[in-house]
């Protein structure tokens, strides 16, 4: 994989479906110094899918070495789509990839970017290796804001699948409740919610606790085992029709040809033929073919025998 001539398609093809008006929104929305091509969110997606596609085989250390040459680009759209493509191919990080995360985490990006790297990367990252979870508790301890929004994105995943979670998912909470971020109480709210679909009389007392007002959604139902299906009852089942090669040879009539020096069964007397083919009477011309050849043949029976005596 060429990553500079991959890279160079991309903002190529990301430029085309830019737009000034965008660039100029997107600067005044998110603040920042990087460069915004003005491309809209759907064609970044379907850049990143189709960067997946295109390179199945792309191994974990590719993978992230292609990254971060995106995101050293400092250009918006090529972020967003090395947050994507990490997304899509999480489950080939590991434990050791998450000072490159944080690396990321921490540098200045739009805030969709950083919560895509945090939910759906990192978070994946953190689900899988339940050992990182002192990581995040690490950035909710330090004064780096962009971490602490981090680390509540990055236990949604776990709090959303497994109800053990959410008591680790609390002692992060805690620590940044009274932060007064306002993008960060939002994170809390988000996971919150999540949590609830699972845990929610424990989320609803920490709502209670705190004064949080945030709807929680219904609680999750359990799943309903299914019944065994019953087996259909059809004819088939009661009544098996014969295999083909029996029919075959159930119905298959009997040869008419009999072999040199075989003497046919004689019939009952007072049964029928079996088909009127076989009792209608021979014609007229069938039997005087077989008279002229038993004459012929007493001629030569009795030439044969005077040569004999002779």
């Amino acid at each position: 994989m060429n990553f500079a001539r991959e890279q160079s398609l991309l903002r190529q093809r990301l430029q085309a479906k830019a737009s000034p008006a965008t660039a100029e929104a997107l600067r005044q929305r998110h603040g920042t110094a990087l460069v915004f091509l003005g491309a809209a969110d759907p064609d970044i997606a379907a850049a990143a899918a189709d960067l997946v596609a295109a390179h199945p085989q792309m191994g974990r250390a590719q993978m992230t070495a292609f990254v971060r040459t995106l995101w050293s680009s400092k250009i918006h759209e090529l972020r967003a789509v090395g947050a994507q493509l990490l997304a899509a191919r999480s489950a080939l990080l590991e434990p050791h990839d998450l000072p490159l995360l944080e690396g990321f985490l921490g540098d200045e990006a739009a805030d969709p970017v950083l919560a895509t790297l945090a939910r759906d990367v990192l978070g994946a990252l953190v689900h899988k290796h339940k050992k990182l979870w002192r990581d995040l508790k690490r950035y909710v301890g330090g004064a780096h804001g962009g971490l602490k929004r981090a680390a509540l994105r990055a236990a949604l995943p776990a709090v959303q699948a497994e109800a053990e979670a959410f008591p680790r998912f609390v002692e992060l909470a805690e620590v940044v409740i009274a932060d007064p971020d306002p993008v960060l109480q939002a994170a809390l709210d988000q996971t919150l919610a999540a949590a609830a679909e699972l845990s929610r009389p424990e989320a609803q007392q920490f709502v209670a606790r705190h004064a949080r007002s945030v709807v929680l959604p219904v609680a999750r139902p359990a799943a309903p085992t299914p019944a065994p299906a019953a087996t259909p009852r059809t004819e088939s089942a009661t009544a098996p029709a014969p295999a083909p090669a029996d029919k075959a040879a159930a119905t298959k009539k009997p040869s008419r040809q009999v072999a040199a020096g075989d003497t046919p069964a004689p019939r009952a007397a007072g049964t029928k033929p079996a088909t009127k083919a076989a009792a209608a009477p021979k014609p007229k011309t069938a039997k005087a073919a077989p008279t002229k050849a038993k004459a012929s043949a007493g001629k030569t029976k009795a030439s044969a025998s005077k040569k004999t005596k002779g």
